[in-house]
């Protein structure tokens, strides 16, 4: 069924959401689709999912939180990147829990420093990939982030560490 970003299809007065939209189908997006076409209905505002930003999450263990591009992905769709990379035994507050599986990696555009995606796989991964999505959402740059002060200790502390090393070589 063809919908447009507002998510309303080809018939006056008929709205798609969730699964029958198409694209990401995940609840957290069904969500969001019924925000938004409420919010077009019945406020006649003129909200759509074009520039959202999708995160998902894989409940494993360790736990995968996962927004934007990967490095493959954006690589492919021509970007030149900078990479971030922090491995979790490195993160003190993983230490302490003996959770050190896993590491966060972090994919910029080299040409503007913006956020493109990012990967936490740790302990707690689709709860500390928030940050990263509410700087996507935001058009932030890695820049922006990367002297943010996190509590010490905790896991989220790896951002901080991952966004600070982040660089152009080829191949992590």
């Amino acid at each position: 069924m063809p919908v447009n970003d507002r998510l309303e299809t080809n018939v006056p007065g008929i709205w798609a959401l969730g699964d029958v939209r198409g694209g990401p189908m995940f609840t957290h997006t069904a969500r969001d689709d019924a925000r938004v076409v409420y919010e077009n209905v019945t406020k006649h505002a003129d909200l759509s999912i074009r520039e959202r930003v999708v995160p998902y999450a894989v409940f494993s263990d360790p736990q995968l939180g996962r927004v934007g591009l990967t490095e493959r992905e954006a690589r492919r769709l021509g970007y030149q990147v900078k990479i971030g990379r922090y491995d979790g035994h490195k993160i003190a507050r993983a230490r302490t829990l003996g959770e050190t599986a896993g590491f966060i990696k972090i994919v910029a555009d080299a040409d503007t420093d913006r956020l493109l995606g990012a990967a936490v796989l740790l302990a707690e991964g689709a709860e500390i990939i928030h940050e990263l999505i509410a700087a996507m959402h935001l058009a932030a740059k890695y820049t922006d982030l990367q002297d943010m002060l996190h509590i010490h200790p905790t896991l989220a502390e790896g951002l901080s560490s991952a966004l600070g090393g982040v660089h152009a070589e080829e191949g992590i």
